[in-house]
């Protein structure tokens, strides 16, 4: 077998759960060797959801089974503290979440740790991180989703909120600890210090937001009301024989779904209709006759061919029968013990390192004897680089990103904060398109500057370059000869007819990592459909699995994007640590369906499992009740009751009075008469405001939160104090807010961001002439060409107003 890009890599596991367990089979996917150390109860994930084992003493949860493949398990009493310190001397990487203090509670103080092993990164995943004053704050997933936005009216005004379904939140804050933790190792490995890397699940949820902040600041400059979810145009709609998800961003598109659906006197109403009221309801009225007598199959078709980002809405069991999966054997049964069920493969494929299934999950204490007879040898300590700055572990790293929109800037925003050199390459003839985004000529001449496209382009230097002439494609040769990482999110076929496919960059540099991120793939019968995060949260499952029960699926609100950013992350650190060892450039493709997919697992091991369809619940739980969102005075609330410890709590802070049934008096009891709880609940909390009833029940020891609205996020008592935005200065949008990351780092960098967003072409002169040796004479030739420039061409607007590229 191919040797793994982390291959060395050791790591010891002290978490339960998805979350930190998944970001450490992530590594072990690339070669890591993951020791995952159990109670001898072992992990209580191992217990939920469907079974199927021959041994019902070691029968594993579908989803234990997939987060925990690729690894070994040992079993090791919590006293035992002398022998988990032993293991954790030979290791590169611990990984926990015990809560804030909670090693150091075991007797296992980071500092401690490190006496002997000075270079150990420690992985720490947390509800609201290791301090602030929050911190010990009870959680749930309902109330995390709540406290940071997810929880929405994504239905429309007259719809409750509703939390995200499925487990979406753990997958992605497992991701995000993993790119903690390779940058930790990068910073280790040139300072010979390991740091904690400190990971908030509520700054996970945050940085998935849509730039809530940022935006509806730019839209009030336009006159323009708040963003919402709930006004999505269309999203998801009833078809003949199932559901399909149409998603319209620019005005071009919005004019062809109207002229599709035969509603052209709507074609100058896009902004009119986003914004509610009686033309929408008479628009969705209109849509929903059209497509009562259509396939969706046949409607994606028909989209697609005008490049109107449509797909269907998979469920766990029509996913794994599509077309465009089933070409790419995405869905497998290799990491499940003796083939038991079905999920999904590997987010990413690198071609000189692939991610490989190397066993199933472990059955409890399977490899005890192996590792503690055998434990790793004690780590030398590590060589430092003369020189070598923790607050940028990435210095000398090169990128070119052509990436566009949000999974693509995104991905190079974070190589950039963490000391890469990153070159932010458009042309003035088509722009990255998130310049056009939730902006428009009202913010003055220099418009296209305003957007969303700064939250996603800080830590870069602008170039422009048209890739379509001979003179610009000859300068990006140049810069790809001295690069490190190219990056790209084109549809599959837009970097080989500029002709830069992989076989062509190879031949420039053999060293390179050219990391391709497609939005369904470089191959297979999709390969050219267009989309985005809201579309790929659709086909990807999680659509299906988000909203109330027997309603119509919500979709989540395109946090795929971020996703999808951090996992090219995950592949470049792993390329570049592959590449470091003598192996060489490779080509990473990043498939951001398949990204999706791999973070909503669920329905397709339920489905394989059980041969049953997952299906909504709106905001219950299996683990709780009652569990909902409430109304109050002033807002919404959400609170979880998921055992009899939080029950008493409740009772305690709001009256045992009404509460008196004993139906009520045990969990199952609980989940049988959740409508009658719901009704009980909501007659109190709607008689107080929010706050109140917050501070109440989380005194108390209940999970609950306000659902917040994006004026509530600066003041956010935790995010403040953990600093989590930011504010920069723009040379023509001026000083704004700007969302950080969910990491902090013990060595390391010590903010989020290390500059501003540069205005287009800024660095023209600076690259083109100061590293490439052309004359005034020459960077003058090609700004009269049109080969580079500041200021973009063919500019033109939609009859709503809204801009877009000619």
């Amino acid at each position: 077998m191919s040797v793994g890009a982390l291959d060395g890599l050791r790591v010891v596991e002290l978490a339960t759960g998805i979350a930190a367990p998944f970001a450490a089979r992530l590594l072990a996917d690339l070669g890591a060797d993951v020791v995952k150390v159990e109670d001898p109860q072992g992990d209580p994930l191992r217990r939920e959801g469907p079974f199927r084992s021959d041994d019902s003493a070691h029968t594993d949860g579908g989803v234990f089974g997939y987060v925990s493949a690729n690894k070994r398990g040992i079993v090791l009493d919590p006293s035992e503290i002398d022998r988990v310190r032993e293991l954790v001397t030979g290791a590169d990487i611990l990984v926990e979440n015990f809560g804030p203090g909670g090693l150091e509670e075991r007797g296992l103080a980071p500092a401690l740790l490190r006496e002997n092993n000075p270079a150990l990164v420690i992985a720490r995943l947390s509800d609201f991180g290791q301090d602030g004053p929050d911190a010990n704050l009870p959680a749930s997933t309902l109330t995390l989703q709540a406290r940071a936005g997810w929880v929405s009216a994504r239905g429309g005004a007259s719809s409750p909120p509703t939390q995200v379904g499925g487990a979406y939140l753990d997958f992605i804050a497992g991701t995000y600890l993993a790119v903690g933790i390779l940058t930790a190792v990068e910073t280790a490995r040139v300072t010979g210090r390991g740091s904690d890397v400190d990971t908030s699940l509520l700054e996970c949820a945050h940085s998935t937001t849509s730039f809530p902040v940022l935006t509806n600041g730019v839209l009030s400059r336009m006159g323009r009301g708040p963003n919402s979810p709930g006004h999505v145009l269309l999203g998801v709609k009833p078809c003949a024989d199932g559901w399909v998800g149409i998603n319209v961003l620019t005005g071009q598109q919005w004019r062809d779904v109207c002229s599709l659906v035969d509603a052209e006197e709507y074609a100058d109403k896009q902004d009119a209709l986003r914004t509610g009221g009686p033309d929408r309801v008479g628009f969705e009225a209109r849509v929903d006759a059209w497509l009562a007598d259509q396939r969706a199959e046949d409607v994606v078709e028909l989209c697609q061919a005008l490049r109107i980002p449509a797909v269907p809405v998979y469920d766990g069991a029509s996913i794994v029968r599509s077309a465009q999966w089933t070409e790419r054997e995405f869905f497998t049964r290799a990491g499940s013990r003796h083939g038991e069920f079905l999920h999904p493969s590997f987010p990413w494929r690198l071609s000189g390192s692939p991610a490989q299934w190397h066993r199933p999950a472990p059955r409890l204490g399977e490899h005890t004897a192996e590792v503690l007879a055998a434990p790793w040898p004690r780590r030398l300590p590590r060589a430092v680089t003369p020189g070598a700055d923790p607050q940028r572990p990435l210095a000398g790293v090169r990128v070119l990103d052509l990436g566009t929109f949000w999974a693509g800037g995104a991905c190079g925003t974070y190589l950039g904060a963490m000391g890469a050199d990153v070159v932010k390459i458009e042309s003035l003839q088509r722009p990255d398109g998130f310049r056009f985004n939730m902006s428009g000529p009202a913010l003055g001449p220099r418009w296209y500057e305003f957007g969303r496209f700064r939250a996603v382009n800080l830590n870069k230097r602008s170039l422009t370059l048209d890739l379509t002439r001979d003179e610009g494609r000859e300068l990006l040769e140049q810069l790809l000869a001295s690069a490190d990482v190219l990056l790209e999110n084109y549809s599959a076929r837009v970097i080989e007819t500029l002709g830069f496919g992989w076989d062509r960059v190879r031949d420039i540099n053999p060293n390179i990592v050219m990391v391709r991120m497609p939005g369904y793939g470089l191959e297979g019968p999709w390969r050219g459909y267009v989309g985005w995060g809201n579309a790929f949260e659709q086909v990807a499952g999680q659509s299906y699995i988000s909203g109330p029960p027997g309603g119509k699926p919500q979709t989540p609100g395109g946090y795929t994007d971020p996703l999808v950013a951090m996992h090219g992350v995950v592949a470049t650190l792993a390329a570049l640590e592959h590449r470091r060892r003598g192996g060489g450039g490779q080509l990473v493709e990043v498939c951001q369906i398949e990204v999706g997919a791999t973070a909503c697992p669920e329905p397709v091991i339920h489905h394989s499992m059980t041969g049953e369809i997952r299906h909504r619940v709106g905001n219950r739980s299996v683990s709780a009740a009652p569990q909902g969102v409430y109304p109050t005075t002033d807002g919404w609330i959400a609170l979880s009751v998921r055992d009899n410890a939080e029950w008493n709590a409740l009772l305690e802070a709001l009256g045992p009075d009404r509460f008196g049934d004993p139906d009520f008096a045990t969990p199952e009891g609980r989940h049988a008469a959740h409508d009658r709880l719901d009704a009980l609940l909501a007659d109190i909390t709607s008689l107080h405001d929010v706050a109140y009833l917050t501070k109440l029940l989380s005194n108390n020891g209940v999970p609950a939160a306000k659902v917040a609205v994006s004026s509530d996020y600066l003041q956010d008592p935790q995010l403040s104090h953990r600093k989590y935005y930011e504010t920069f200065d723009h040379d023509d949008a001026g000083p704004d807010w700007y969302q950080g990351w969910p990491m902090r780092f013990s060595v390391g960098p010590e903010r989020s961001h290390r500059s501003g967003t540069p205005t287009l072409g800024r660095h023209n002169r600076e690259i083109l002439g100061g590293e490439l040796g052309l004359d005034d004479d020459e960077l003058a030739a090609l700004e009269q060409n049109g080969i580079i420039g500041t200021v973009p061409t063919g500019l033109q607007l939609s009859p709503s107003g809204s801009a877009e590229k000619g």
